[in-house]
């Protein structure tokens, strides 16, 4: 598993320049934002922490649903899908959609700013990610951005 997979392929760990981090609203859009999630009865830390827990084969759920931050649910369930525990039928798409949609019904932030971002478009901007962000050179599908943007189209 690579270290720095949510640093980018960009960042230089050898160079001095300051570093930028940033926080906005906008991250309440993330699977990543501090928002609890309630999804059939079961209450989960984050919806990163929902999206694998609900993937995996049950043995490896608990594990998965107990780690202590939304980057390790995601460096336990790597583990565990390298280790073949991803349900064989499941469905990522379905699935994140039905986190999304218990997100923004459970937490009237996640709704407002959704609002707030009108008919512009969303685009989850991450350049190892070809499938729900944009990819290093803006060929990626964009899943999560068009998920939300979907969603938000509901809302009006």
């Amino acid at each position: 598993m690579q270290e720095n997979f949510y640093l980018g392929s960009d960042f230089d760990v050898t160079s001095d320049q300051p570093i930028n981090f940033i926080e906005t609203r906008i991250h309440d859009l993330s699977p990543f934002s501090a928002h609890e999630v309630e999804i059939e009865g079961v209450v989960y830390k984050t919806a990163e922490h929902a999206y694998h827990v609900l993937r995996m084969v049950p043995e490896v759920r608990s594990a998965i649903a107990a780690a202590t931050s939304p980057l390790n649910a995601w460096r336990a369930a790597q583990e565990a899908k390298d280790q073949g525990q991803l349900l064989p039928d499941h469905d990522k798409d379905a699935l994140m959609e039905k986190i999304f949609r218990a997100k923004l019904e459970q937490h009237d932030d996640v709704r407002r700013v959704l609002k707030l971002t009108k008919d512009r478009e969303l685009l989850k901007v991450f350049n190892l990610d070809y499938y729900w962000g944009t990819g290093a050179d803006g060929s990626g599908e964009n899943k999560m951005g068009k998920l939300w943007m979907k969603l938000r189209d509901e809302l009006q």
